[in-house]
């Protein structure tokens, strides 16, 4: 009961006795009233705390008209958020809008009631807040929303440290408890994050094609002068087996791998072993290892070609024939 001409005092120890008697239910109530009453067509967002706000609205609903309150009202209701016209039908119809609230509304009273069990505990309860999550099947999509409503509770306690009114409405909070819930809310919202991290949708690497893989790839089709013919590049991928020969250099290449080779721009990659030899006379010893069957290839090499070999850089040009792929 206060006073038409209360004072700042009596105004604070009211603020201070709603925020003790009030839960989060009757502080819903309390704003729902003032809003039907006031014919105020708005809905109140995660992202906008009320605890202060319901105590301002008991107080005005009551009769006790005070233009500091009367102004912290009309800043708040302008953060308020448009209530959705309901769609005229005569068949009950629940969109996806309206089951997502609900579940917000769930996971919120969740959080909160782990919040008013740690000021229950005396600031010592500890909260695993991506248990509750994995427990409750939280999805990522509801995390930005529940964050909003972590970061507006925290805030408010941030501000009850500077600012006046807010002051008086947790002025039964002393300095190092208000500090303990803002460090609760902090490892709640950092636990959030972390949880949307974990189970966001990976996204699926789309599989590119051979002929896409190797779109980029330079290389000599045809080199008459020794009547070769490039293997199609597109065998390149997955291949276990490659040899290329440099019609400007003469050096024949071979690279082998276990798991089978891919290809990056118009380099030649994931070869386990590489080597290069100069070819002294290609136009005989070409033919001797196309006449080669599979497996036999390497050991034709290291008869007919005695040159000493070098590890090549598996980069295809303008010069470079496919010449074998296995």
């Amino acid at each position: 009961v206060l006073s038409v001409d209360a004072s700042q005092a009596e105004l604070s120890m009211a603020l201070t006795w709603y925020n003790v008697m009030m839960d989060s239910k009757k502080s819903v109530k309390y704003v729902s009233a003032y809003l039907k009453e006031n014919k105020i067509n708005k809905v109140v967002p995660p992202s906008v705390p009320m605890q202060t706000a319901s105590a301002v609205a008991r107080l005005l609903s009551r009769g006790f008209v005070d233009k500091r309150l009367t102004d912290y009202m009309e800043s708040w209701i302008l953060r308020l958020e448009d209530k959705p016209v309901a769609p005229k039908t005569t068949a009950v119809v629940v969109s996806i809008q309206e089951r997502m609230a609900e579940k917000m509304n769930e996971y919120v009273t969740g959080l909160d009631n782990a919040f008013e069990d740690f000021l229950e505990s005396n600031y010592k309860m500890k909260f695993n807040t991506e248990k509750y999550l994995a427990d409750s099947e939280v999805k990522a999509s509801y995390i930005q929303g529940l964050v909003a409503w972590a970061s507006s509770v925290r805030n408010e306690y941030v501000l009850s440290k500077t600012v006046p009114l807010m002051k008086e409405g947790y002025s039964t909070y002393t300095t190092p408890q208000k500090n303990k819930v803002i460090k609760f809310f902090d490892v709640m919202i950092d636990s959030l994050e972390k949880y949307r991290v974990a189970v966001a949708p990976k996204r699926k690497k789309k599989a590119l094609t051979a002929s896409k893989v190797v779109g980029k790839v330079k290389y000599a089709k045809v080199f008459p002068e020794l009547k070769l013919k490039s293997v199609n590049p597109e065998k390149l991928v997955g291949a276990t087996e490659v040899w290329l020969y440099n019609t400007t250099t003469r050096a024949l290449s071979y690279y082998t791998s276990m798991s089978g080779m891919s290809v990056s721009g118009t380099t030649l990659k994931d070869f386990d072993f590489a080597e290069q030899r100069k070819l002294r006379k290609p136009e005989d010893q070409l033919p001797m290892m196309e006449k080669s069957r599979k497996g036999k290839w390497v050991s034709k090499y290291n008869e007919v070609v005695k040159t000493k070999g070098s590890t090549p850089s598996g980069r295809l040009n303008s010069v470079t024939v496919i010449l074998k792929v296995f």
